[in-house]
């Protein structure tokens, strides 16, 4: 009898247990090509990513190569979701620092003293589509909005016409350009 009982007991905790749903979780890098264009033509991107995958979400960090106008190298954060049932379909955004690269000075120029750019605010974000190849890999076709923000600082000296020089001090320059355009992407996905 109090084997039965203790059976009746733990039947409503049977009944009323939830399963476990299989939380797919693991780690995923992602190799990207792509062309980015606006006013000012189209060039090429490049991007690396890696991160952690957990169920419909992708969160992680990247180093990428940006050719659009002034050579940078953007730093960013990548987070992506994925939606409907089979996780195909992804909405991401990777906002990130501009690191900028290494450009020519304006040799021929006597007057300039020093040039050199700085860097700024950097968004690539957009929707994609996934297509599987086995259970590790994947190819994606993205298309989406990036945002390149750089400066460039010019400090000139101009010589002296007529004597006494009262305006030694340099002249400097700081420009400011944000570059908004429409980017392409072909990426391959490994891992969950």
């Amino acid at each position: 009898m109090k084997k039965a009982a203790i059976v009746l007991l733990f039947i409503p905790v049977g009944l009323f247990a939830q399963q476990k749903r299989a939380v797919k979780t693991g780690w995923r890098g992602i190799a990207t090509a792509g062309v980015t264009g606006g006013e000012s033509g189209v060039s090429p991107v490049f991007q690396l990513s890696a991160g952690k995958k957990y169920h419909r979400y992708f969160y992680g960090i990247g180093l990428g190569y940006d050719a659009y106008e002034f050579n940078s190298f953007p730093v960013f954060a990548n987070g992506s979701v994925s939606i409907g049932k089979r996780q195909l379909v992804y909405v991401y955004a990777m906002p990130g620092y501009n690191i900028p690269g290494k450009f020519t000075k304006d040799i021929e120029n006597p007057i300039t003293i020093d040039e050199r750019q700085r860097g700024g605010f950097y968004l690539d974000a957009g929707i994609g589509y996934r297509f599987p190849f086995g259970q590790y890999h994947r190819l994606s076709f993205s298309a989406g909005y990036a945002h390149k923000s750089v400066g460039h600082v010019t400090s000139y000296s101009y010589p002296c016409g007529f004597m006494p020089c009262t305006d030694t001090e340099p002249h400097k320059y700081d420009r400011r350009y944000n570059y908004n355009r429409i980017t392409t992407r072909l990426s391959w996905e490994i891992g969950r």
